[in-house]
């Protein structure tokens, strides 16, 4: 896992795994913004390790750009959204069965989704005619999250 500053969010990119070193950077006090967009992995003990750093930090964690491995997480592990975290931004994988293509959106806060709602969100159609591209995850299961954030 790699870290780097930039305008004031800090741009986590790699695997979060058992062994990443959480503790090599330091962080301000408050909120604390992270662009999860680079992350390819996160695993259960990667998240262990990311939660007790953030609990120990005593920081509000805002996320955005986060891909579906960190969504996962969210549905499956409550605390990685502690009552003072926030998402941003979140990606949905999506294909179109007709031509093969794959797609990545990019639903926002405020936009296409709101704090503590279901959500309701159709898919921007595919291009090309005769195509229809649709989610690649489970809907219910994959936005699940959502339903308990704050604003």
């Amino acid at each position: 896992m790699e870290v780097q500053l930039k305008d004031g969010i800090y741009f986590v990119s790699g695997d979060i795994t058992e062994t990443c070193d959480l503790g090599g950077f330091g962080l301000p006090s408050g909120s604390v913004h992270f662009d999860l967009g680079s992350v390819r992995t996160i695993n259960s003990c990667g998240v262990r390790e990311w939660i007790t750093w953030i609990n120990k930090l005593k920081i509000t964690p805002i996320y955005s750009n986060c891909p579906q491995s960190v969504v996962m997480q969210f549905n499956m592990v409550k605390e990685f959204l502690s009552n003072n975290s926030k998402v941003e931004s979140f990606q949905i994988p999506a294909y179109c069965e007709n031509c093969g293509e794959q797609k990545i959106y990019l639903l926002r806060s405020g936009k296409e989704f709101q704090f503590g709602k279901k959500l309701e969100y159709e898919l921007k159609k595919c291009e090309k005619d005769g195509c229809c591209i649709e989610s690649d995850v489970d809907f219910e299961s994959y936005f699940y999250f959502i339903e308990s954030l704050k604003s």
